[in-house]
């Protein structure tokens, strides 16, 4: 889209209404992103979608005012544009026309530029940020557009958005919007940039303090609760902030001599910002520039002075050095060390951490120039002369050096106690050992003369041993010859063993077939005992049946005779009646 941005102030009420209430009205990133779209440009995207989601919730859940949208970072003036374009529905191609009516592209009518520059706010906290305005007109009042301006700042960081691009230095190059205008962030970040969340602590934190306050006597109750909510577990992002800048004035905030100094006046850091129009052809001579001398309140140092009252609430450490000295045993220096690491112990912060420490060192000479009366001689002077250098090493999580020596040093004397009470009985019996000691090497002594003569004695045997085996190997190499005729008369056996090995080895080959060929009558030989069983069943049955139906034949003939009987008798009546009839 062009480079014309939009300003809060160019917006109606109406208009502004319309463009919080579409703010208000998304639901995600992701909806965001689609409703501001322009083609072939970089628009809001999911993260600063998500960041003005963010915002919105961190005001309690809704947009109140346009400049809220613009305060926040990353939403410089071409994504504040972007937004404002989208929400009131104006064509991307058209919405310069619609809002200036073409007067930024209009021939100008004087020749020459004018530049000016504006710092917001006028009167601002070390660390806080503020806007840089400036405008480019000719000398007729016209806006100019997509000028570029050099700025250059002697204290600080200058910060500029274009696109998502983060330009940032002590220099900087911009370029004007359709009205003429662009806008930076000047920033006065410590030695170590912070972070996101730390900026925004300390910005909130600072945000509570009025600038216009004569001096830091008159913010007491604000630096003192600022103070106290630095030393709170869970204020880690404001605390890590607050450190940073702390550690850039160590000298000045910490090992200063008059602390109380810091609360009179404020320590005011200032600068001078210069702006430049420069020539197109590059030949460094400004067409037009803007001078400009910013200043920042340096809370560093009047703060730190609050935060030493706020840790030496109760009761002066030097007094309950005083009173543990009264009633502490021979270990004084240890109990006054013990002492001053309480005062130090749970202290949250390294800037807490350096103010404790120097409390603790100023609270020990003075107690050194005043309070060692009421020690015994003998821990009066060990005090004067080691309770100064010991403290200077106490932390919140150490004693430093000195009780390590101590310790050592107790500990070698338990052992020189130890080693000293060894007394003259011991010693005589150690030389009763040393006189049995010497009985038993004379014993050695002749058990040696022993080994020695039972060493000639195992010589001559040896020479004996050896005379026999010369005799072996004589009897040996006979029994080798022999066994050179055995192993000729074995080869030939071996040769014909070898021969019965290749005729077995075919029988064993036929006889495997013979196997197999037997196996398998074996296996039909039990089917035929199967068979024959029931078969020899089958003729039992059968010789049974037969002999039934011989017993019913010869019944069935004796029956058969006995009607042929009866027939015969019958015909013959029957005859004899025919007959006499």
């Amino acid at each position: 889209m062009p480079i014309v941005y939009l300003q809060p102030s160019d917006l109606s009420a109406v208009q502004a209404a319309r463009v919080l209430a579409f703010l208000n009205a998304a639901s995600s990133a992701a909806q965001l992103d689609r409703d501001i779209e322009f083609p072939g440009e970089p628009d809001i995207g999911l993260r600063l979608g998500q960041r003005l989601l963010d915002a919105r919730a961190a005001l309690g859940g809704q947009f109140t005012d346009i400049v809220q949208v613009r305060a926040i970072r990353l939403i410089g003036p071409e994504r504040f544009t972007e937004i404002c374009v989208a929400a009131l529905g104006l064509e991307p191609t058209r919405w310069v026309e619609l809002f200036y009516g073409g007067a930024p592209y209009a021939t100008p009518t004087e020749t020459g530029l004018a530049l000016t520059l504006a710092l917001h706010p006028q009167d601002a906290w070390l660390g806080e940020p503020r806007t840089l305005r400036l405008q480019v007109n000719d000398h007729g009042g016209t806006p100019r557009a997509g000028v570029a301006v050099t700025v250059q700042t002697s204290i600080g960081r200058l910060v500029y958005l274009y696109g998502f691009r983060r330009i940032e230095g002590q220099a900087v190059t911009v370029l004007t919007g359709g009205d003429g205008s662009a806008e930076l962030e000047l920033l006065t970040p410590p030695s170590e940039p912070l972070t996101e969340t730390q900026q925004a602590a300390l910005e909130t934190a600072l945000g509570g303090l009025d600038a216009q306050a004569a001096h830091p006597l008159a913010l007491e109750a604000g630096l003192r609760a600022m103070a106290d909510t630095y030393l709170r577990d869970r204020s880690y992002s404001l605390r890590s902030a607050v450190d940073l800048y702390v550690r850039d004035a160590h000298g000045a905030a910490i090992d200063t001599i008059s602390r109380a100094r810091w609360k009179l006046a404020w320590p005011v850091d200032s600068g001078l910002i210069q702006a430049d129009v420069l020539d197109a052809e590059d030949r460094g001579t400004s067409l037009a520039r803007a001078v400009r001398t910013a200043t920042w309140i340096d809370w560093v140092e009047p703060w730190v002075s609050f935060l030493a009252d706020v840790l030496e609430g109760g009761t002066p450490l030097e007094q309950d050095l005083a009173t543990r000295a009264k009633t502490g045993d021979g270990a004084v220096i240890d109990d006054l060390l013990n002492l001053a690491q309480t005062h130090l112990a749970g202290r949250a912060g390294r800037a807490a951490e350096w103010v404790g420490k120097r409390q603790v060192e100023a609270a020990v000479d003075r107690f050194i120039g005043s309070g060692v009366d009421v020690l015994p001689a003998a821990a009066r002077d060990a005090v004067v002369s080691q309770l100064g250098v010991a403290a200077a090493e106490v932390g919140p999580r150490t004693l430093g050096s000195y009780t390590l020596s101590a310790a050592t040093r107790q500990d070698l004397g338990q052992r020189i106690d130890t080693v000293a009470q060894l007394n003259l009985a011991e010693f005589e019996h150690i030389g009763v050992l040393a006189r049995e000691v010497e009985a038993r090497a004379t014993a050695v002594d002749a058990q040696l003369r022993q080994v020695q003569e039972l060493a000639q004695a195992v010589n001559q045997d040896r020479l004996a041993i050896d005379t026999r085996i010369d005799s072996f190997d004589t009897r040996y190499q006979s029994f080798d010859s022999r066994y050179a005729s055995f192993d000729t008369r074995y080869s030939s056996f071996d040769s014909r063993y070898s021969s019965f090995d290749s005729r077995y080895a075919s029988f064993d080959t036929r006889y495997a077939d013979f196997d197999s060929r037997y196996t398998l009558i074996g296996t039909r030989l039990n089917d035929f005992d199967v068979r024959y069983g029931q078969f020899s069943t089958d003729v039992s049955r059968f010789n049974t049946d037969l002999a039934t139906f011989d017993q019913n034949r010869v019944t069935l003939n004796t029956r058969i005779d006995s009607v042929d009987t009866n027939l015969k008798n019958v015909v013959s009546v029957n005859n004899l009646r025919l007959t006499r009839g």
